[in-house]
């Protein structure tokens, strides 16, 4: 199994990066990244770990790590992932 990554959440990916710089140091940033990448890689090992939640246009899993949330489907036993939000955000509303 296997995880991807869609562009809305690669574009999350960046902007969680750019504010861990800015806000905590590089250091931190990678960090922090690499937690979210590890993480990606235990949900490709066990892809209904998390829980699914109803979205307004999909069902989807939601799986906390650090402050954020990963919203993702299973498709074939691969993980897709399709956001990675703030924990604050509404996701809901996101999708």
């Amino acid at each position: 199994m296997a995880w991807f990554i869609v562009e809305s959440a690669a574009l999350d990916m960046q902007h969680i990066a750019e504010d861990g710089m800015l806000n905590f140091g590089d250091n931190h940033a990678r960090q922090y990244t690499s937690k979210l990448i590890d993480m990606f890689e235990r949900l490709a090992d066990m892809p209904y770990l998390a829980a699914e939640r109803q979205a307004s246009q999909q069902t989807v899993r939601l799986m906390p790590c650090g402050s954020h949330n990963i919203l993702y489907v299973v498709e074939n036993e691969d993980v897709v992932v399709l956001r990675i939000l703030h924990g604050l955000q509404n996701w809901f509303d996101l999708l």
